[in-house]
């Protein structure tokens, strides 16, 4: 009876509830950060760990694909919802890892690489919500993603729940210089301190820091002179060196820049490249001038993938 009982409680019982769409999405996996542990176990078999994660949290473990790689992944579970995925896979050759970060661009993450080589690839693909940091070993996947940017650590002493009180509204004019002389204690530290103040409060404040957009653009050969945003507007000559012609080498290189508001290169890195015309594909990239950018009224950088072709013919 006891069996029969419990059959019919789980036959009746509801089935956990979507996770909602806003919640961000592990790239790659069907996995949303912040979902319930009902609906993460929905989802696929995860074993608990024996050793509880820092900060309350619990692990399981279970097989799961990142883009269809098979592996295996830690889901960590804090509060009773999903804070971090960690993916582990080996046996992923070079045409693997190359089509994982090629699924990786297309969610037009911003991305951040170093070492940034066929076969050693180590890079950040940062999004508004969450961080997703990957590593391409030899024969190697393995990836880990958390929320971003992190939650501020606690202050030294602040205990769980405690109420943090409310700002005052800072002090202005005299009030704020005679709060600085009672602090420095007595008339001559006061005026000093008011002095320090009246010093401060003269001085121009700092130009403020270009922002740069958060995602990564591509620039491949057919849009080139596109006029939409981002394109060349100008570049040199394309100098294929002899040793590559003797040796009828062609193909494709793709530079990754970083480019100013107007439109000059800053950086330059071969993201995949062939070893005889990468110089040349640097070269030619770092004296092109690019659109310059703009958003939102302000100047801005961005990063920019960009397609060099090699051709004979």
């Amino acid at each position: 009876m006891l069996a029969m009982a419990l059959f019919a409680t789980l036959a009746t019982a509801s089935p956990p509830a979507p996770a909602p769409a806003s919640l961000p999405r592990v790239p790659g996996m069907r996995l949303r950060l912040g979902m319930t542990e009902s609906q993460v176990l929905a989802i696929g078999s995860f074993i608990t760990t024996p050793t509880a994660e820092a900060g309350g949290g619990t692990s399981r473990k279970g097989p799961a694909r990142f883009f269809g790689v098979p592996g295996e992944a830690t889901v960590v579970l804090r509060d009773g919802l999903l804070a971090e995925v960690s993916f582990d896979a080996g046996g992923v050759g070079p045409h693997s890892q190359d089509y994982v970060d090629d699924e990786l661009r297309r969610l037009q993450l911003s991305r951040a690489c170093q070492p940034d080589l066929p076969g050693d690839r180590t890079c950040d693909w940062t999004s508004p919500a969450l961080r997703v940091h990957v590593e391409m070993k030899k024969d190697h996947l393995s990836a880990h993603a958390f929320a971003w940017p992190p939650a501020p650590a606690p202050a030294p002493g602040a205990t769980a729940g405690a109420t943090t009180p409310a700002p005052t509204a800072p002090a202005t004019g005299a009030a704020a210089r005679g709060a600085a002389a009672g602090a420095a204690g007595g008339a001559a530290a006061g005026g000093a301190a008011a002095e320090a103040i009246a010093a401060r409060d003269s001085t121009p404040a700092a130009a403020a820091p270009v922002a740069t957009l958060p995602e990564t653009l591509t620039i491949t050969v057919a849009n080139r002179k596109s006029p939409s945003f981002p394109h060349i507007v100008s570049s040199p000559t394309l100098q294929y060196p002899d040793k590559a012609k003797q040796e009828s080498l062609q193909g494709l290189v793709w530079v990754r820049a970083l480019v100013d508001p107007a439109g000059k290169v800053l950086e330059t890195s071969i993201e995949r490249g062939i070893a005889e015309l990468n110089d040349s594909a640097l070269a030619w990239v770092r004296g092109s001038q690019f659109s310059p950018c703009e958003k939102n009224g302000a100047p801005c950088r961005y990063v920019v993938r960009v397609a060099v072709l090699f051709t004979l013919y």
